[in-house]
C-alpha cells in the first residue's frame, strides 16, 4: 500500500472533495491525483458491471480505461515539472482504489458523474495555466478534453438508459 503523508487525503471521497481544491498543485497533490485517476478505472468497473445493456457497458468501460491514461499523463507531469519517478499504484496497493458493489446505474447518477467529469475539465485547464510549463500544460489539457469526453459518454448512456 502506498503511504500517505500527513498532508494527503486518507480515502478516495477525501481525495476527491480536495483535489478540486487545488489551484496550483504540489509534488504531493500531484501524487493524490494520480492515485485518483488510477483508482477511476475500479470505479468505472463497477459501473460497467452494473449497467443494463452492452451499449452502455460500453461507454463506461471507455471511461475507466481513460482514467488510467490520465494517471500516466500525471506521472509525465510528476516527471517533467518535479523530476520524481512515481509509479501508478496498482489496485492492491493504492488506498483511493474501490470497485464498489451494488451500483444502480440511473440518470442521477449519471448526471452526477457528467458534472464531475467537467469540472475534471476545468481543474485541469486550471493547472495547465498555473504551472507555466508548456509540456505539463499539454497533457493537463489532454486529460481535461477526455475528462470533458466521459461526461459526454455519461450524457449518451442516459439516452440509453431503458424506460
Amino acid at each position: 500500500m502506498v503511504e500517505l503523508s500527513d498532508d494527503m487525503p486518507k480515502n478516495a471521497a477525501e481525495a476527491a472533495n480536495y483535489i478540486f481544491t487545488v489551484t496550483k498543485p504540489t509534488l504531493n497533490d500531484l501524487k493524490v491525483m494520480v492515485m485518483l485517476e488510477a483508482a477511476g478505472q475500479g470505479f468505472y468497473a463497477a459501473l460497467t458491471d452494473a449497467a443494463p445493456t452492452a451499449k452502455i457497458r460500453s461507454l463506461l468501460s471507455k471511461n475507466g480505461q481513460e482514467e488510467m491514461g490520465h494517471a500516466h499523463r500525471v506521472v509525465r507531469v510528476i516527471k517533467q515539472v518535479f523530476d520524481v519517478d512515481f509509479t501508478i499504484p496498482g489496485p492492491d496497493e493504492n488506498p483511493y482504489y474501490t470497485k464498489p458493489a451494488g451500483l444502480v446505474v440511473s440518470k442521477e447518477m449519471l448526471d452526477g458523474i457528467t458534472q464531475g467529469e467537467i469540472g475534471g475539465e476545468a481543474l485541469y485547464e486550471g493547472w495547465a495555466a498555473a504551472l507555466g510549463d508548456d509540456e505539463a500544460a499539454r497533457l493537463f489539457r489532454q486529460n481535461g478534453k477526455e475528462e470533458r469526453g466521459h461526461g459526454e459518454r455519461a450524457q449518451k448512456a442516459i439516452a440509453l438508459l431503458p424506460v
